[in-house]
């Protein structure tokens, strides 16, 4: 098969690249483990994490890793072993994390929000033997430990102190008893998996991406430039004055103010709310925030005027979200505007596509902030999960839903699904992905991984399962899921182009869009929608609809809508479709 010239030359790197932005950086062959070692070296006595007020440095949190692997080695851990992590964003994850690939192991992490059947699912299917989690969830693991391969459960206290939970556990402070002596492992990075990272997609049961070491590394060092063009972006600027421990900085007449430290020292805080049970959150907040030297300001759970009153206090910088959480905050302008959010520099959103709406909204809410622009990223956990950022002015011009043009080492396209022929700009298609973060395949899933890739012009491509296009400029678009298309009637209907329309709506809070199998169209088209505090009790369903109607293709417009209080997301802030498409077909008694 053929690939295009247009594709081959990297078309984007002609029309659209960051100036100093590589067009490929050299990946290091050494597990992710090692990366962060050398950061927790270098950056000894400054701080890496702060949780509710509790402070761990670089050199503290390297010694506590090295801890915590020399007593997994002498529970038996080795390499090709899976250890599991369940618990929300914390310093303990942290530490597990590191420490058991360190050991030799494979990460598996569970969502905090999973039931028991669920962490039983996982546990079964990554073949885990190890569990480390905190004492608020161990109750879910409890009542299905028996039908687990789980030898060992390691439970910690959220804060610090001594675990008390009713069943046979290691506390893991004791984990941090032995001397620092972690094992010699040789690795393969290239084949060797550090993450199984799993991924529910719409349909059956959830599968785990296999993440090498190399996959994860790589798509580390891809972004990492990202980083270090704001920060000599900040220091292109001209210093006013000094303030005690601030400096004014003039941003084109507009007065910026960063901790001299962060300013003289080349880092930052970034606000690390994405969960790191995802590879989202474990790529672009935990990796990216180590190894660059930043402080992470880490919340265990969404907490909307903690975290504001967080980047008003540490001067945060980099504010990584997924819709769910933009869309709470403009709905809720009274409660951002309580905050000074001026120390912002990039806010971006992944997971999910977020209406230009919401875009066009928190960019007026934080037209004060130095750059409090949010722009779009893109990517998959089968991708480690970056392939694409709009990143933004000034430094590239923002295409507002536009997930912007590939990120370095990378090459992407769009095919006909059909025909598996790559298609030209402008023409919507899938995407397909190839780089040095694509994943390995799909853990003990060889058809399924035989399915998503293929060999094109000596390169392996992966099938996302996206529709999208590729404008002239070289700027990527997310249509929507493949597997989400509606089909009216012969039409395919895009849930994600309806929801735009609707949150133009002054009434629509949040709105999400899904296909009900119906006899006559095939599918028909229902809309959940949560309403403004404002509307509740008047505005119907009907006059939704109506409104509807007036704005969008015959076939388009939503047949049904229903409200709701609010509607189901994943941790990583993704609204579930598959949820609520469930719900409809136990009502009608589908399948």
């Amino acid at each position: 098969m053929e690939v295009p010239e247009f594709i081959k030359n990297r078309y984007w790197l002609e029309k659209s690249w960051v100036e100093g932005l590589p067009a490929d950086v050299e990946i290091p062959e050494k597990p992710i483990y090692e990366v962060i070692d050398e950061a927790c070296q270098k950056y000894a006595e400054r701080t890496a994490i702060i949780f509710y007020g509790f402070e761990i440095k670089y050199g503290q949190l390297k010694e506590y890793i090295d801890r915590f692997a020399t007593s997994l080695s002498n529970m038996g851990v080795k390499k090709g072993d899976v250890v599991a992590i369940y618990a929300p964003n914390c310093p303990q994850f942290a530490v597990a994390y590191y420490a058991a690939m360190k050991a030799g192991a494979t990460v598996t992490a569970l969502s905090p929000l999973f039931a028991p059947r669920e962490v039983e699912y996982q546990l079964n299917d990554s073949g885990s033997k190890i569990l480390i989690t905190v004492e608020q969830l161990y109750p879910n693991f409890a009542k299905v430990c028996e039908n687990t391969d789980v030898r060992e459960v390691i439970v910690a206290n959220i804060a610090g102190g001594e675990a008390r939970v009713d069943g046979k556990f290691v506390d893991f402070r004791e984990m941090l008893v032995s001397e620092p002596d972690p094992p010699e492992v040789k690795w393969n990075v290239r084949e060797d998996v550090a993450v199984l990272q799993y991924t529910g997609g719409t349909t059956g049961l959830p599968k785990a991406a296999m993440l090498t070491h190399y996959n994860v590394v790589a798509n580390l060092y891809q972004i990492m430039p990202l980083t270090e063009i704001i920060r000599r972006w900040l220091k292109s600027h001209r210093v006013i004055r000094e303030e005690g421990e601030y400096l004014v900085i003039d941003f084109d007449g507009k007065e910026y103010r960063t901790f001299k430290d962060y300013y003289e020292k080349d880092y930052s805080p970034r606000c690390a709310i994405l969960p790191w049970y995802h590879i989202y959150g474990q790529t672009v907040d935990l990796n990216s925030g180590l190894a660059t030297g930043d402080i992470l300001v880490v919340f265990a759970r969404f907490e909307p005027e903690k975290i504001l009153e967080a980047i008003e206090r540490y001067r945060i910088t980099t504010f990584m979200g997924a819709p769910a959480i933009f869309v709470y905050y403009v709905n809720n302008p009274e409660l951002m505007k309580k905050y000074d959010l001026t120390s912002l520099l990039y806010v971006n959103n992944g997971a999910g596509p977020i209406p230009p709406e919401i875009v066009e909204k928190w960019d007026e809410l934080t037209k004060d902030a130095g750059r409090g622009i949010l722009v779009e990223g893109y990517g998959l956990s089968e991708t480690s999960p970056v392939t694409h950022t709009t990143f933004g002015p000034p430094f590239r011009k923002r295409k507002i839903g536009s997930v912007g043009p590939p990120i370095p080492n990378t090459y992407a396209a769009v095919i006909d699904p059909e025909t598996m022929d790559f298609l030209g700009i402008g023409e919507e298609g899938e995407i397909v992905i190839s780089g040095p973060q694509v994943m390995k395949g799909y853990w003990n899933r060889k058809e399924e991984t035989e399915k998503v890739f293929f060999e094109a012009g000596g390169m392996r491509w992966l099938r996302t399962g996206d529709i999208g296009k590729m404008d002239e400029d070289g700027y990527f678009y997310i249509v929507d899921r493949l597997k989400d298309i509606i089909k009216y009637k012969g039409h395919s209907v895009y849930p994600r182009e309806i929801e735009d329309v609707m949150y133009e709506h002054p009434a629509i809070k949040e709105v999400c869009v899904v296909g009900i199998p119906d006899e006559v169209a095939g599918e028909t088209i229902k809309a959940f929608v949560v309403l403004d505090e404002r509307y509740k009790g008047k505005i119907t369903e009907q006059d939704i609809i109506e409104w509807c109607k007036e704005r969008m293709a015959a076939y388009k417009y939503p047949r049904m809508v229903e409200f709701r209080d609010e509607l189901p997301k994943s941790a990583a802030g993704k609204y579930l479709r598959r949820v609520l498409r469930d719900e409809e077909l136990r009502k009608r008694g589908g399948d």
